[in-house]
């Protein structure tokens, strides 16, 4: 979970001018892909104590350098859920940075979405995968030290 916190941290700090397209968004997957979840269906949740049922990460999502207006960021969240489901997500766990924060003078927000998946609905196979990318993972990160 550091290392997460620590890429976030660093790609924050870049910035660039772009509009809602992919060159914007990035994926970090920390979990394997499921069947594709209706985008009507993915929870969105702004605090983890809103978050009921146990649950397993999937990946995160970055959505860069959005205009701070209502109508961008709601666009923005749809667009962070259809690619949740598109990834198999039941739920989402939404927050943001604001660059105006940082005293940027032409401030951007950036959207930072973890795409869960609930625990309590997976089969034996699903855990086996979310185990198997957890342990080449962990081999990848250590052949990379």
């Amino acid at each position: 979970m550091k290392k997460i916190w620590i890429l976030v941290c660093l790609c924050l700090a870049l910035g660039a001018c772009a509009t809602m397209n992919q060159a914007n968004m990035d994926w970090i997957p920390i979990g394997p892909d499921f069947e594709p979840t209706l985008a009507a269906d993915v929870e969105i949740f702004t605090d983890r104590s809103q978050i009921k049922r146990p649950y397993g990460n999937l990946g995160l999502l970055r959505i860069k350098n959005l205009e701070p207006d209502r109508d961008t960021l709601k666009r923005g969240v749809q667009r962070g859920r259809k690619f949740v489901a598109s990834k198999g997500g039941d739920a989402m766990f939404l927050g943001q940075y604001n660059s105006a924060e940082d005293g940027a003078p032409n401030p951007k927000v950036t959207l930072i979405i973890y795409a869960l998946k609930y625990g309590d609905n997976l089969t034996e196979a699903d855990f086996k995968a979310m185990e198997n990318f957890e342990i080449e993972s962990a081999l990848n990160n250590s052949m990379s030290n």
